[in-house]
């Protein structure tokens, strides 16, 4: 008997990032300061809009054209104008904004920044911008990094270029290969190309590491003290050129969420006033709308801007909602945190929040992005809360950051002129319940931007 045989047709559906999805979804992820743009760009273009934060104000409503076109506010006469009130809260709104602006840039915006005024051509930019796209969190560059943007386009002339710009921007260091790379960036940009210091880091960076001074000494044909003078001068250089642009903790920012402690011991969430504009649908476009006098292209137009304005005001108002059930979830599983600090963290993942909520992991990672929390030990990033852990002693789960931080605190307290070792810090942290391996303790601490046992010495 022949076999069957079977047809059967797969559907599949995809979807399609409509224009007032992409919107919500911008809304969503947006920071307090971008939020601020979104409104204010929504007030201009849609004139059903009104800041119902300013009182008494009522914009009058102009005429709409047969293109449609949205008001211009300078149509206004003096006796139409808003009150003075509306003008102090125009500044107070714009004030908000300009000290909501971080102190800092970020690393890739500062880059760019620079390349924009000393790249010789746009092509050597879109490769440097490519090359910057490739930094790690240290601020180096894989070693990949230029054959990948070869693989994309560009030309290894503009890439060599590009790649000899990174190298040569602030914080010197920066677009190294690793460690030692970086370490010979810094002492040639402070002149010491030739040094001893650039040599042992050239030549005897294995000697370096187990600090072999004799050994280094002698295949240098110098004395040993200046070998410690040598090792001395790298211990002053930057082990991560890029940790001052990723510390979000010294960042000003304002906060989206306010953790309180209420009198019965209990703690609280509640979102931050943050002075954002309120957004409320124009009482007399309104009426408009439902008037039967409009012509057919007038009521067409401000139908749409209606239903545009109700969108926005929904958007705002499910970001909130969100943002705030996020801020009750982190809150019900990282109670300690809020009593004892960053040392207290627990393992969390954007799963367990989600499954609080009732949203999909990737809600949460939009909604808590570049959001912050005024939380009894400082203001801190919404994400710092999610992190992977290890299993301690006492069974609990200890949060990657609590070690992070745990390992800041037992090099700060080292002797200086006897630090500590990656395997002593893990058998440090071994003896408190915590089995983290050494080749991870080495990790974190390049993340933290400390410096190997060796390059930390002082005598």
């Amino acid at each position: 008997m022949p076999p069957e045989i079977k047809q059967t047709q797969r559907v599949e559906q995809g979807l399609v990032l409509t224009p007032q999805l992409k919107k919500s979804l911008e809304i969503l992820q947006a920071s307090s300061l971008e939020l601020s743009d979104i409104i204010a760009s929504e007030l201009r273009t849609n004139p059903l809009l009104e800041d119902a934060s300013a009182d008494g104000i009522a914009e009058k409503p102009q005429s709409v054209g047969e293109s449609g076109d949205a008001y211009d506010d300078s149509d206004y006469d003096g006796a139409d104008s808003p009150d003075p009130d509306g003008a102090k809260d125009e500044n107070k709104r714009r004030d908000f904004a300009l000290n909501s602006i971080p102190d800092k840039k970020s690393l890739g915006e500062y880059l760019l920044n620079e390349a924009s005024l000393d790249a010789p051509n746009a092509e050597v930019a879109k490769a440097f911008a490519f090359l910057v796209g490739e930094l790690d969190e240290r601020g180096f560059l894989p070693r990949e990094a230029p054959e990948r943007a070869e693989k994309e386009g560009f030309s290894r002339e503009d890439i060599d270029a590009a790649l000899a710009l990174l190298r040569e921007s602030e914080p010197a260091g920066i677009g190294a290969f690793d460690m030692r790379d970086s370490l010979m960036l810094q002492l040639e940009r402070k002149g010491l190309g030739g040094s001893l210091a650039h040599k042992i880091l050239e030549f005897h960076y294995d000697l370096l590491v187990r600090r072999k001074v004799p050994e280094i000494a002698k295949a240098e044909g110098v004395t040993e003290e200046n070998v410690e003078d040598a090792i001395g001068e790298i211990a002053k250089l930057n082990t991560s050129p890029a940790h001052e642009f990723s510390d979000d903790e010294e960042r000003f920012v304002e906060a989206d969420i306010i953790y309180k402690k209420l009198p019965d011991g209990a703690w609280t969430a509640e979102l931050a006033d943050n002075s954002l504009p309120k957004l409320r649908i124009n009482q007399e476009y309104r009426k408009m709308a439902a008037s039967a006098t409009l012509r057919a292209d007038e009521a067409e137009y401000i139908s749409a801007k209606l239903r545009e304005g109700k969108f926005i005001i929904d958007a705002i108002e499910h970001r909130k909602q969100t943002l705030l059930k996020i801020a009750f979830a982190i809150l019900s599983l990282q109670p300690e945190f809020f009593e004892k600090g960053k040392s207290a963290l627990k393992p969390m993942t954007m799963q367990e929040v989600a499954d609080i909520v009732g949203v999909h992991p990737t809600t949460v990672g939009r909604a808590v992005s570049e959001k912050y929390a005024d939380t009894p030990f400082g203001i801190v990033a919404l994400k710092s809360f999610f992190s992977a852990g290890y299993e301690s002693a006492g069974g609990g789960e200890v949060a990657s950051a609590s070690v992070k931080e745990r390992i800041r605190e037992i090099v700060r307290d080292e002797s200086p002129r006897s630090p500590l070792s990656d395997s002593k810090i893990a058998d440090i942290l071994a003896a408190e319940g915590l089995n983290v391996a050494r080749r991870t303790v080495a990790k974190y601490r390049e993340e933290l931007g400390i410096a190997p046992k060796n390059l930390r010495k002082r005598f």
